[in-house]
């Protein structure tokens, strides 16, 4: 990780952002202190051309019906016995 100086920051901005761009990552310094940092942007996401792990998709939706309430009452079903007495 290389180092740059307020002086060269301010005289050589489009080098120093050259090489950002390229992956590098520079910590700017003022007095021989750190003060910031320049570094690359992440290449944001696009959701469709996200890759899916369908089996482990499947797999969560298991446990999740799994661990859910489990419905045993059928409301219908007791309204119907409600009439039958």
């Amino acid at each position: 990780m290389r180092t740059a100086t307020k002086r060269e920051a301010q005289h050589h901005l489009s080098k120093l952002m050259a090489e950002v761009e390229k992956g590098e990552e520079i910590i700017l310094t003022k007095r021989g202190k750190q003060v910031g940092k320049l570094v690359p942007m992440e290449k944001p996401v696009n959701p469709l051309e996200r890759k899916v792990d369908w089996a482990d998709w499947a797999e969560e939706q298991r446990e999740w019906l799994a661990s859910g309430p489990v419905l045993d009452y059928n409301p219908v079903l007791a309204e119907r016995e409600s009439y039958e007495r």
